[in-house]
């Protein structure tokens, strides 16, 4: 539940009629982050069912710091549903440049929200079969990976940065103005 002063300052921070229809052009969503901190194993918690890796899993592990340190709050998020077009079978270096001066990769946890919410408000599954590269790097420096929840739920998956692989692109977020 959100405070009366977390819905005020999303009220005040609400994107601009020209930020929403660009949202929309470009095939993306707006979320409200969450009404307080949580880390991608604290949104796990809110249901297991969603995940493939329902308690546990490799990114439980000491060892991977962003699924505990990096964390979404309340704020708004503009998501891309898909992955940037074309940034498949490509490196993270070569999938980067291909966000435009608007864009950046979004943190596991914050796709993760925001792929969650859209499963809950909109009963729809985002991303399909492709995993979508973030910003969030594991242990051995490598981006980490979302896929859809599918039949076996959401995934979460570290690839060589230096790697191609065609089921996986780059996930992008629209930058807060």
């Amino acid at each position: 539940t959100y405070s009366k002063e977390q819905v005020a300052e999303l009220e005040r921070t609400l994107p601009d009629k020209e930020t929403l229809e660009w949202l929309k052009r470009n095939d993306y969503y707006l979320v409200a982050g969450s009404p307080r901190e949580m880390s991608l194993l604290d949104v796990r918690e809110l249901e297991r069912s969603y995940f493939y890796s329902k308690e546990g899993g490799w990114y439980a592990n000491e060892t991977e710091a962003f699924a505990r340190n990096e964390k979404v709050t309340c704020r708004w998020y503009m998501l891309r549903k898909g992955i940037v077009s074309n940034s498949t079978s490509k490196t993270w270096g070569e999938q980067e440049k291909l966000l435009s001066d608007l864009e950046m990769a979004p943190t596991a946890v914050e796709k993760i929200w925001g792929m969650t919410c859209y499963k809950v408000v909109r009963n729809v599954y985002l991303l399909g079969s492709l995993y979508a590269r973030t910003s969030s790097v594991d242990w051995l420096g490598d981006h980490v990976c979302v896929r859809s929840f599918g039949g076996d739920g959401l995934r979460v998956s570290g690839w060589y940065d230096g790697r191609r692989y065609g089921g996986v692109g780059v996930s992008s977020s629209r930058k807060a103005l």
